[in-house]
């Protein structure tokens, strides 16, 4: 049997910041008028980025009925007057990411990604469009088409070995801001702005001897709280890598959040 046939991917999200999903739980009832203001402050408040700034997130990952439990935590590591700001990533498992973002007031956008510094899975991507995470005024039904960056720890099994690495997937997305509502999760109830995002990314990565090219498409939905940031996600993951296809479902949900 090829490797293709025995390949398997599984686990955990890494960077809730970065926009990935969505186009899920929400119907048309649910959604707001098109042209509706949801919210008119700056791209910061939707993301507030102070020094220090750090949040916990639980992420729990479901594939054929079973699920796994992880986490991570995203800590602003800089602020700089000019608006560019860092923020660095660090999963349960040890896992670490960075990303270079700028807040140009009406727009924030991700401009550089570093996968696993210094690891084995080292992958430093100066991204040309940058990311887009939010641009403001938010309008119901007004849609952003943007690049997509995001770091999946993957299981991956062929033939009869099974190793752990970091990938980083790069493509397109698009996120379209749908309601504002309460949304609860273990932090708290937040008037929270859903968006519904479709994405797909690519990766290459050198694993057990093959070099294996994974797709990930992505559909879900996400929320961002005025003051608060990313509060949570919902997503579908179909990741494939030749004949093989995993299906996750990811819910990741702020569990804390404070400024040191």
């Amino acid at each position: 049997m090829s490797w293709r046939r025995r390949c398997s991917q599984a686990l955990a999200l890494l960077a809730l910041a970065l926009p990935l999903a969505c186009g899920g739980s929400g119907g048309p009832d649910d959604a707001a008028a098109p042209g509706e203001v949801l919210f008119a402050g700056e791209a910061g408040e939707l993301v507030p980025h102070a020094l220090r700034r750090t949040a916990a997130y639980r992420v729990a990952a479901t594939v054929d009925g079973a699920t796994e439990v992880s986490s991570f935590r995203a800590t602003v590591t800089e602020d700089r007057s000019d608006g560019v700001f860092q923020t660095r990533y660090e999963s349960a498992s040890g896992a670490l990411a960075r990303s270079v973002s700028r807040d140009g007031g009406s727009e924030l956008r991700v401009e550089r990604f570093v996968n696993d510094p210094g690891g084995p899975d080292a992958r430093d991507v100066l991204l040309d469009p940058p990311v887009v995470v939010v641009r403001t005024p938010v309008v119901a039904g007004d849609a952003i088409e943007t690049s997509f960056a995001r770091a999946l720890d993957l299981r991956v099994t062929v033939g009869d070995a099974t190793e752990r690495r970091q990938v980083l997937f790069v493509g397109s997305a698009r996120r379209v801001p749908v309601e504002r509502d309460a949304v609860t999760v273990p932090d708290g109830t937040f008037d929270a702005i859903r968006y519904a995002v479709e994405a797909r990314g690519e990766a290459s990565v050198p694993i057990l001897g093959a070099s294996l090219a994974f797709v990930a498409e992505v559909r879900g939905d996400e929320w961002f709280a005025p003051g608060v940031g990313g509060v949570k996600e919902e997503l579908e993951v179909r990741l494939s890598a030749g004949d093989a296809t995993a299906v996750v479902r990811f819910v990741t949900e702020r569990v804390s959040g404070s400024v040191r």
